[in-house]
């Protein structure tokens, strides 16, 4: 009997002491697995952008001063949506871009569309290659709500080096070369060929980063561009540029030259990245009209009352806010 009651106690102790063995081991387990790390969140390929801009004049890039009274308020939105990335390849990149533009001009109250002066859509690709260059080609259309000229159907092919991928610097050139060819419609210049025609602006954005100086989140750039094109480009046979309508425009190969200041702030100090990267910007954009024809165009879009008062030299100022993500 006694053998019996020591088998027996011997035997109820190894059960209890496996049994508080497998508890602590699955506490164990469960405390690893608690402080486990949790995996990183997938990275969006999807990006999008909002921006919308309030300035004193509406001037095109291609030199007309399309509105020059009253409040102009233009507003850019779209979604990018990146494809292909590896960086270790010749193309490293691949993305394609929809967006939309809206400019509203608040002298112009029209009885059917008020102040919306313009509407634009366009869809681009663009790829990335050897490290520091990209290309791409957009498709853009141009609408007038209000009927002040037909449809302009246009393609804008472009190659860009990124030098500051190449330097690591806080001050970078950003050159670029960009194609404009009007397929059809009325001229995005008003007097010149109506489709089958083009431009070229040659440029750069000088830019410099203060955060990567002193962490000031704030960003400082000077886009500088001048377009060149073909003497039909602007003028297909208009007269006009003197003190009668007869006098014809001196012909040339250039159109407009523009540089500028433009500063951009990240807002992270005000609004929570978890929102959008927000940010704020201002500045001001020079022109100089070397085409007399973008002269007489704007004797046509009302923005001189004759060739003679036409602005040679127009100032735009600008402030806004926008976002990504």
């Amino acid at each position: 009997m006694h053998l019996g009651k020591v088998a027996a106690a011997s035997f109820g102790a190894a059960l209890s002491l496996a049994i508080a063995s497998l508890g602590s081991v699955a506490s164990a387990a469960d405390m690893m697995a608690i402080k486990a790390p949790p995996p990183p969140a997938p990275q969006l390929d999807i990006h999008g952008f909002f921006n919308v801009t309030f300035a004193n004049d509406y001037m095109t890039p291609r030199g007309v001063l399309v509105t020059n009274t009253g409040l102009t308020t233009q507003i850019v939105n779209g979604l990018t949506f990146s494809l292909y990335k590896n960086p270790n390849q010749f193309f490293n990149s691949f993305s394609v871009t929809v967006g939309t533009f809206y400019d509203l001009w608040s002298k112009q109250n029209d009885p059917k569309v008020g102040s919306w002066n313009e509407f634009d859509w366009w869809v681009s690709a663009d790829i990335g290659f050897a490290q520091y260059w990209k290309a791409g080609i957009t498709y853009i259309t141009f609408l007038s709500p209000p009927g002040v000229f037909r449809q302009e159907r246009n393609l804008e092919p472009y190659i860009r080096f990124d030098d500051g991928a190449l330097t690591g610097s806080a001050f970078t050139i950003n050159g670029y070369a960009k194609l404009f060819y009007a397929i059809s419609g009325d001229s995005t210049v008003v007097v010149g060929n109506q489709g089958d025609t083009y431009d070229v602006e040659i440029g750069m954005v000088p830019t410099l980063d203060l955060k990567k100086i002193n962490g000031v989140p704030l960003t400082l750039a000077a886009p500088t561009w001048v377009t060149v094109g073909p003497t039909s480009y602007w003028n297909r046979g208009i007269t006009g540029c003197g003190l009668i309508t007869t006098a014809p425009c001196s012909l040339s190969n250039a159109g407009v030259f523009t540089t500028g200041l433009a500063l951009r702030e990240t807002m992270d100090w005000l609004i929570p990245t978890r929102w959008g990267n927000w940010y704020a910007k201002g500045g001001f954009q020079y022109y100089h009209i070397i085409n007399d024809s973008l002269l007489l165009a704007q004797t046509i879009v009302g923005t001189a009352s004759s060739y003679a008062t036409a602005h040679r030299e127009v100032w735009v100022g600008y402030a806004g806010l926008g976002f990504t993500f």
